[in-house]
């Protein structure tokens, strides 16, 4: 599974301290648009905080890019789970 790979990655480039916080994280299956190049959403959340993260990765990324690109700051948009 995706999912236990970029587990694996990241406590190998972050270590378990920073990993643990981690409580889930989803990779979808490769999505093609009509246009332009396939890709995958990773959807993130960390322990004790109600907001998810996502991040559109290219299809063909590594579990170690996706792992890089999960612990990586990007700017924009923050979403909220009701009822979290």
């Amino acid at each position: 599974m995706v999912e236990d790979t970029v587990f694996e990655h990241l406590r190998a480039l972050h270590g378990d301290a920073r990993t643990l916080t981690i409580r889930s994280c989803t990779v979808s299956p490769p999505m093609q648009h009509p246009w332009g190049r396939s890709y995958r959403l990773v959807e993130w959340t960390f322990r004790h905080d109600v907001e998810s993260f996502r991040r559109v990765v290219p299809a063909e990324s590594t579990p170690r890019q996706i792992a890089e690109a999960v612990m990586s700051h990007v700017p924009g948009r923050r979403f909220c789970q009701p009822g979290g």
